[in-house]
């Protein structure tokens, strides 16, 4: 099996590069604008591992980098809220435009595609989840595989690194609303549902294990004596997510992780 990895750099993108490493025989290849990540990456694979800079917004290079694959793993994205709200046109050509490429030169070569979207993509409240919803669309009409899933435990930039930095300067904490929750899935979890997806082969695939968190509960698996600053809902965030609107899964209702089970997966996870 060849398998292609859009934004294969990326903080997501590098780690399931590495589970297919080591868990498969398949020949990897590795699409990304970062010379630098792909030059790291390179000192550590000696074999089965490819790596192509290119841009997907480049149809031509995404072309190049898609003929011949069997699978294709679209990663590639900007996914900050906020860099959505100040720099709408960059987030569209990335997530959208990107996507449609994509979609478009595994149509062309008979290669399955996984686009990988979030819960911000249902009923989006911000130009981010507009723009996934939007990738969504596209992936699906041309009848290729989605997988959606909330907050990847870990992941680079998440809400937990900045928990983790102002634990270690002491014990206050800012959040923007004591009631908020979010779904969130460890990275093994995540690999799991592509798989599912690849086999599937079109359609929205979800996690069967579904558990959300209270942020709150968040902050005490980190720091129990934490001192809670609350800043209020922010541009563009919801107080619950939903990873579905038909039937309606939210993470107000769903089930949470205690802060004991917070706290194994902070130690799991080595966040």
């Amino acid at each position: 099996m060849k398998y292609l990895i859009t934004g294969g750099t990326g903080s997501f993108g590098s780690r399931y590069v590495k589970h297919l490493y080591d868990t498969t025989d398949a020949e990897i290849s590795v699409f990304s604008r970062n010379e630098f990540e792909q030059w790291k990456m390179a000192g550590i694979y000696k074999d089965r591992v490819n790596f192509i800079i290119g841009d997907v917004r480049d149809f031509q290079a995404v072309k190049k980098a898609v003929y011949g694959q069997d699978v294709v793993v679209h990663a590639a994205a900007l996914k900050h809220v906020k860099t959505g709200e100040v720099q709408p046109w960059e987030t569209i050509q990335t997530n959208v435009h990107g996507t449609q490429n994509v979609s478009e030169a595994c149509t062309r070569y008979g290669a399955k595609m996984v686009l990988l979207s979030t819960d911000k993509a249902v009923q989006p409240v911000n130009l981010y989840g507009a723009s996934k919803m939007a990738a969504e669309r596209i992936a699906l009409n041309a009848g290729h595989a989605v997988t959606r899933w909330g907050n990847v435990f870990g992941s680079r930039g998440s809400v937990l690194h900045i928990f983790k930095e102002q634990a270690a300067r002491g014990h206050r904490f800012t959040i923007t609303d004591r009631r908020m929750t979010r779904f969130i899935i460890t990275f093994d979890e995540c690999f799991d549902v592509i798989e599912k997806a690849i086999k599937k082969g079109k359609g929205i695939t979800l996690p069967d294990n579904l558990y959300g968190i209270n942020i709150i509960d968040l902050v005490q698996a980190f720091d129990d004596r934490a001192i809670i600053a609350e800043i209020g809902i922010q541009k563009g965030e919801k107080l619950d997510e939903l990873l579905s609107d038909d039937p309606i899964i939210s993470s107000g209702d769903c089930d949470k992780l205690n802060i004991e089970g917070i706290r194994s997966l902070i130690d799991e996870q080595s966040v």
